[in-house]
This record gives C-alpha cells, structure tokens and sequence, in this order.
C-alpha cells in the first residue's frame, strides 16, 4: 500500500474516501468506498436497481463517478470489482456502501494524483483532491 485512507467527504448523509493506494510496477490500484445513508441511500439504490422491467417509464442508471488526473493524462475510471450493499434496520434507517476499484495503468511520476469523486443523483457534487503518492516503491532499484 502507498497511500490510504484518505477522507474526501464526510456528511451526515454522505461518506467518501480513497481506501487505499495500491503500487505494482505497470500502475496503480485505487479502492474508494462510499457510505450513503436516508434518503441518499435510497437513491443510490434507485440508481443502481437492476434495468429489466420494460413498464419502469425511467430505465436508466447512474453509479459514482470518478475522474483521475496523472501526470499529463486525464480521464474517467471505469470500476472493476464494484461491491454494493444496502441495509435496513427496524428503524427504517437505511444505508448503502459501495467499494469499488480502479485500475490506473501508470503511476505518477511526479508522486500525486487528482481524484474528482461526485454523484449528483444521490446528492453527492463532485470533490476534488489531490494526493501526494511520492515515488513508486514497487519500482525501487534492487542492490
């Protein structure tokens, strides 16, 4: 691990933060775990619901997105082994947690990242950090 955890939101409705920072030669893996509770959780579930019934008159989905900023190259990341789960308990009080990953496949050379983390369908605006990694220690010179 390089780097972790880092809070990039924290509400009453609302938790988001960079998990960890993993390093491998070839890039970065990025673990980012949103929490959101009440009616924020309630929306996530609305947005991620499955898409096949053809009478819901509102057939689209949304999910957490994440905008990554390394070096010169900017973009999207697109999860691999996203994790969700929602819970309920007597109270009615719900909640939702997602964990997602990002595969980056180059690591800084100048040591940080921008991370843009925002899902405006559940109430989450876009937040921008950035994270100081500091040199690739998967790629330290043997001796």
């Amino acid at each position: 691990m390089v780097h972790g955890p880092v809070e990039l939101v924290t509400s009453r409705d609302l938790s988001l933060r960079l998990a960890e920072v993993v390093a491998h030669p070839t890039g970065m893996l990025l673990r980012i775990e949103l929490t959101a509770r009440g009616r924020s959780a309630d929306l996530a579930r609305h947005e991620t619901r499955p898409l096949d019934d053809p009478d819901d008159p509102s057939a689209r989905w949304s999910y957490l997105a994440v905008n990554v900023h390394v070096d010169d190259m900017e973009g999207v990341a697109d999860p691999r082994h996203p994790h969700s789960t929602s819970k309920s308990d007597a109270a009615d009080a719900s909640e939702y947690h997602s964990a997602p990953h990002y595969w980056i496949s180059d690591y800084p050379e100048s040591g940080t990242i921008t991370l843009t983390a925002g899902w405006k369908e559940i109430g989450l605006l876009p937040r921008t950090r950035t994270i100081t990694l500091g040199p690739n220690p998967s790629m330290r010179p043997t001796r």
